[in-house]
């Protein structure tokens, strides 16, 4: 259960796209709300998807007033100073935040667009799982209708650091008591290729398969012993690929992937699946940094 989540705001309306589910979120778990904005007074705009030309105290207190019509539980709101990635952790830290929700991208400083950007160096260093929400130029934000956290897709690649997203996904999931479904790639790449797993020629696909579905029927029966809706599903193929193909054929509402997995060697999330998913996912993606992986550079 959330004691208390965080939403980064930049003033702009791409920005307020993670408020919704955050507000869900809170009201379903009784938790606090975080508004959080880095000071902007040396920045100049011009975007036109910017909603409020106040000071960025003015600016979240207004937020606060329109999501306090939907919802009576505590809202905080803090203006930051200084870098901004650093002072978001910082506070996120010190807050002992529980998750954070916050859109791929937006404007202003938040704006180095898809990952590369805060979100991205959040997801590198933050120690507590975040949502990251792809906002919708034509489709506004409305904390009045948030989105479905009904069917949950796990990503999993059969190292522990990968099952870690496990809890966290189930901590989000009870909230609405959604179902699950692990799923797992076979993938088949040449060594020349890119970073997979490479069976040599005679490897019995179909053994591959076998194994990763008792791999998965492992993991599932655990999570059935607490109740939940659990299903599993074996894919060969690109891992990236057949991720967000399942989850938009089958009506996903969120992906829940660990930023790292197999080797347990602190790669960037930019460039590994994890990346992929964020970029290409039309739903949510619950990103979190597994722990052995925390302390790596």
């Amino acid at each position: 259960m959330y004691r208390t989540i965080m939403v980064p705001l930049d003033g702009s309306s791409f920005s307020e796209h993670a408020l919704p589910l955050a507000l869900r979120a809170a009201r379903l778990s009784d938790a606090s709300l975080h508004l959080v904005c880095v000071s902007d007074s040396d920045q100049h705009h011009t975007d036109t998807t910017t909603i409020d030309t106040q000071p960025e105290s003015a600016y979240l207190a207004r937020i606060a007033d329109r999501l306090a019509a939907n919802w009576h539980g505590p809202i905080e709101t803090t203006l930051l100073d200084g870098a901004v990635t650093e002072s978001i952790a910082a506070y996120a830290e010190s807050h002992r935040v529980d998750l954070v929700v916050m859109t791929t991208h937006g404007r202003g400083v938040l704006s180095r667009a898809w990952l590369g950007s805060v979100a991205d160096r959040l997801s590198r260093r933050l120690p507590m799982p975040m949502v990251l929400v792809r906002p919708h130029k034509n489709n506004p934000a409305d904390s009045a209708n948030p989105p479905s956290i009904n069917q949950l897709l796990i990503p999993l690649d059969g190292s522990e650091l990968s099952e870690q997203i496990v809890a966290h996904a189930i901590a989000l999931g009870r909230l609405t008591d959604a179902t699950y479904t692990l799923f797992q790639t076979i993938a088949i790449f040449t060594p020349d290729y890119g970073v997979g797993i490479y069976p040599p020629t005679d490897v019995d696909i179909a053994a591959w398969m076998k194994m990763a579905q008792q791999y998965l029927d492992r993991i599932a029966t655990g999570m059935r012993a607490e109740g939940l809706q659990v299903q599993t599903e074996v894919f060969v193929g690109f891992a990236a690929t057949s991720i967000l193909d399942y989850a938009r054929d089958h009506a996903v509402d969120l992906i829940a992937i660990e930023t790292h997995g197999r080797s347990g060697v602190a790669r960037l999330v930019l460039g590994s699946v994890a990346d992929k998913i964020v970029r290409g996912a039309g739903v949510p993606v619950l990103l979190h940094r597994p722990q052995s992986a925390t302390t790596a550079p």
